[in-house]
């Protein structure tokens, strides 16, 4: 097992290969599978080296347009927040007030189905998914679940390319 110096205490700390709970992603329901993650002993710092973040927020944003299930309100924040776009900008995009996309976004009320379809159509618009969009209207919209608990995503590393991983200027 490899070891190195934590950051917060200055004790040395146990690097290992595992699964991880990928809160920073702003979901709840995301898990890492085979990410190197560092532990002290000393302080309990714990943090993963997550590689290719970009690549990682693409995935689990094609994931979440993929799924069965209505999109939560901490999944709809995701894919505003990965699209670049002030909740404002976002609001004045889909035709709705402000007030709308927060309510969506804490929870509070969800979007109507139709809002649903239009938010995943949106993005896949936005970032140039044009595969997924076909994809969405023909096999996912169908089968669109209303409104149930956040499905985990149990997400293995070894899916990101590393190759590509460059900053976007």
């Amino acid at each position: 097992m490899e070891t190195m110096t934590c950051p917060t205490c200055g004790y040395k700390g146990e690097v290992h290969i595992g699964e991880y709970h990928y809160i920073e992603s702003g979901l709840q329901n995301v898990w890492l599978n085979g990410v190197e993650i560092f532990n002290c002993s000393q302080c309990g710092e714990n943090f993963a080296f997550i590689p290719c973040v970009q690549e990682l927020h693409k995935l689990i944003a094609q994931i979440l347009l993929e799924q069965e299930n209505q999109l939560s309100g901490r999944e709809i924040r995701f894919l505003r927040k990965h699209m670049g776009m002030k909740s404002k900008d976002f609001a004045n995009n889909l035709g709705v007030r402000p007030v709308t996309i927060s309510r969506w976004e804490s929870g509070d009320y969800p979007p109507s189905k139709s809002f649903d379809k239009f938010i995943r159509l949106f993005y896949a618009a936005n970032m140039g998914l044009e595969d997924i969009a076909k994809k969405l209207v023909k096999d996912i919209f169908p089968k669109l679940k209303p409104g149930q608990k956040e499905s985990p995503i149990n997400f293995p590393m070894e899916k990101i390319i590393k190759e590509p991983c460059l900053v976007n200027a």
